[in-house]
């Protein structure tokens, strides 16, 4: 799941504001009162910027976050990205393609559309934003939050394959039990991938086998008490007395048809 933030700012610096290497920012806002003020770090030759998000309802409201521009405009397009880290991965929260104005937050699927507020960008003080930077920075606040949570991160794909192992459970009337080998999966492939997505497919198998067929529920639930997912070459996954252990790989294509036909010639 990717997300971006753009701006095409043309920011000016600002006398009086020599305590905080900042210039003068601009305000853009949302329709339901969603905020997101862009302030210009100095020297402006780096491109970074300070963005700091209100009204949104996410983990993002109230915190300023640094972000580097990208930009991939042309003499006749706007194209802007500020990029920040969160939770160890790039993360881009506004971003505009020419006049549109697109705000991302975690948590959200959908963008905000913003637009820029004439009457807040006035009121806007960027050495206050610094200050609250400062802040943020200095008592560990945006390290933990920008930092990539391996630990977090595994608990949501152990709780995403055990939604998906009630349903099948429910659907074959059993009581396996599914988990991750954790110890397979690299930090790289953990950011890159839906690790959940890819131990799915055998789950996924088994259920609608046994929504099709009384005969299926029987052999699945005299011949399948486990299943371990793990990352390796290949697509290799082999049964061991009752316990499948499903052997997965980023570049293995139509794994859920792949585990339908391993289930009917091994089961």
């Amino acid at each position: 799941m990717v997300a971006v933030i753009v701006a095409a700012v043309a920011l000016g610096a600002t006398p009086g504001l020599a305590a905080a290497p900042v210039e003068a920012g601009k305000v853009y806002v949302g329709p339901e009162g969603e905020e997101v003020a862009v302030v210009p770090l100095t020297p402006r030759s780096e491109k970074k910027f300070l963005l700091r998000v209100k009204g949104t309802g996410s983990e993002f409201d109230g915190k300023v976050f640094p972000f580097q521009l990208r930009d991939w405009s042309t003499s006749s397009s706007t194209q802007v990205n500020y990029v920040t880290q969160w939770h160890g991965r790039d993360y881009a929260a506004l971003h505009v393609r020419d006049s549109r104005y697109d705000l991302y937050v975690p948590g959200r699927q959908q963008a905000i559309r913003v637009s820029y507020d004439e009457k807040r960008t006035a009121a806007l003080k960027p050495e206050e934003v610094y200050a609250q930077y400062d802040k943020l920075q200095k008592d560990g606040t945006l390290a933990k939050l920008m930092a990539f949570d391996r630990k977090g991160e595994s608990a949501r794909h152990d709780k995403a394959l055990a939604e998906t192992l009630v349903e099948m459970n429910n659907a074959c009337r059993t009581s396996v039990q599914a988990s991750i080998d954790w110890s397979s999966v690299t930090e790289e492939q953990l950011k890159e991938l839906s690790i959940s997505g890819f131990c799915e497919p055998p789950l996924n198998a088994l259920k609608e086998l046994c929504s099709v067929s009384n005969v299926a529920k029987q052999t699945v639930k005299e011949k399948v008490k486990q299943v371990s997912c793990r990352f390796g070459p290949a697509l290799e996954p082999k049964l061991e007395a009752d316990r499948l252990i499903w052997t997965t790989n980023k570049d293995a294509s139509n794994q859920d048809t792949y585990a339908t036909g391993f289930f009917k010639k091994n089961l």
